[in-house]
């Protein structure tokens, strides 16, 4: 992954048509600063490799990783998925977030 993926800002712009509603403005802030710097479209893999760079913590981390394995346009897209899916179950060899 490079730096220039992960570090340059998202624009307004690259808003997709999933990002039609916004998370509850209690979690945004952490989830905006989790993925600060972030450039989108990103899949769910990169957005906790950018959070755990910028030091998410480890809550944060597993709903990341819980959302499904399709590219994210925006942060709203994000916002909204995070409000609106049912967790994935964790994949063959993979680690369970219980």
């Amino acid at each position: 992954m490079n730096d220039d993926m992960t570090r340059a800002r998202s624009t307004v712009a690259a808003r997709g048509a999933d990002a039609s509603a916004a998370l509850e403005p209690t979690a945004a802030p952490p989830l905006r600063k989790a993925l600060e710097g972030a450039v989108f479209p990103l899949s769910a893999e990169q957005l906790v490799h950018v959070a755990r760079e910028n030091g998410a913590p480890a809550p944060l981390l597993t709903l990341l990783s819980s959302l499904p394995r399709k590219p994210f346009a925006s942060m709203e897209g994000v916002e909204f998925s995070l409000l609106n899916h049912t967790p994935r179950p964790p994949a063959a060899g993979e680690p369970s977030s219980s």
